[in-house]
């Protein structure tokens, strides 16, 4: 269903000033109360849009993560070399889990889910999860047209496994404050490295000359 156009707009800046609100308070601390009255209306126009403050956290990790579903989304497979797709995904995803906003909602939630294991059930479901389902397609679309070598690629655990080795690198150097910001350079180094890794560790020794290829960028090595 799409919205009406002022009803969008609505929603989007709730959202923004939601977003900015959780992030300098807390989800503790961040209230429905303070977010009405920066919105600029009355508490129950905030409810018609988001009934408690657990729906409206969701769908601010949502927006936030709206960026990467639709890079991975985009992702193109076909007539390209699984490494070259793999070398896509990974970049695709680091592009967006590197940026300041991506960085600054996963601190919030490390930081509450011990509190609030609602908080991080939500960021785990409407983040992480749907980044992964999206790596899975198109990890499953690389073994059904690259052959027997390549059907690996689609059994359970595929999809964890490259995105935790993406997030290897300068995304978990950024997440604990150890530099930022990462350069296209770099970042494309990292998806290098994660994709020789993953060939190397799930497709076995096959994939050798794979990972000859890669470096290791000497900043998070």
């Amino acid at each position: 269903m799409i919205m009406p156009v002022g009803t969008s707009n609505r929603r989007a800046a709730i959202l923004a000033i939601a977003g900015r609100s959780f992030l300098r308070h807390g989800y503790a601390d961040a209230s429905m109360d303070g977010i009405a009255a920066e919105v600029g209306g009355s508490k129950s126009t905030l409810y018609r849009y988001f009934p408690s403050k657990a729906a409206l956290f969701a769908a601010y990790v949502e927006e936030v993560g709206a960026s990467t579903c639709a890079a991975l989304a985009a992702v193109d497979v076909e007539g390209k070399e699984p490494e070259t797709v793999l070398a896509d995904t990974a970049r695709a995803y680091l592009d967006l889990m590197l940026t300041p906003s991506a960085l600054a909602v996963t601190r919030l939630v490390m930081a509450e889910a011990g509190r609030f294991p609602d908080v991080g059930r939500l960021f785990y479901e409407r983040g992480i999860q749907r980044s992964e389902q999206q790596i899975a397609a198109i990890l499953h679309r690389l073994a059904e047209h690259d052959g027997p070598g390549w059907r690996s690629l689609a059994l359970p655990g595929a999809a964890a496994h490259f995105r935790a080795l993406c997030e290897a690198g300068p995304h978990e150097g950024c997440l604990w404050g150890r530099y930022e910001p990462v350069s296209g350079e770099e970042i494309a180094r990292a998806a290098g490295q994660a994709v020789a890794s993953f060939l190397h560790g799930w497709l076995g020794q096959g994939n050798r000359q794979a990972v000859g290829r890669a470096t290791v960028p000497s900043r998070w090595a």
